[in-house]
């Protein structure tokens, strides 16, 4: 409920508003969907690795570790959980205030 003190926002001023929240709102979906790709990319990998070493463990002839080594030098780097705290955050940053 609007008191009598405020200016009431114009329609142009309305739409302006509008435009910048949802050019926003459009950069941290792209934030978002980067962030899910890596995401999925590292459980894939993640996936790989335990399958590696669940294959290694049943047939016994190359160890966990030997089985492992394949997946080091891969160009993905796992990412640390202080690194998807920071990515989420600042998804999480926008502002939400009215006109």
């Amino acid at each position: 409920m609007k008191t009598a003190e405020e200016p009431t926002p114009n329609l142009g001023q309305t739409l302006e508003w509008l435009r910048k929240e949802l050019a926003e709102m459009q950069i941290q979906d792209q934030r978002l969907l980067l962030t899910l790709k890596h995401l999925h990319s590292v459980l894939e990998e993640l996936r790989a690795e335990s399958a590696q070493w669940e294959d290694a463990r049943s047939s016994g002839g190359t160890s966990p570790i030997r089985a492992r080594a394949g997946s080091e030098g891969r160009s993905c780097q796992p990412i640390s959980s202080r690194q998807l705290t920071h990515l989420l955050q600042s998804a999480d940053s926008r502002r939400s205030s009215l006109p």
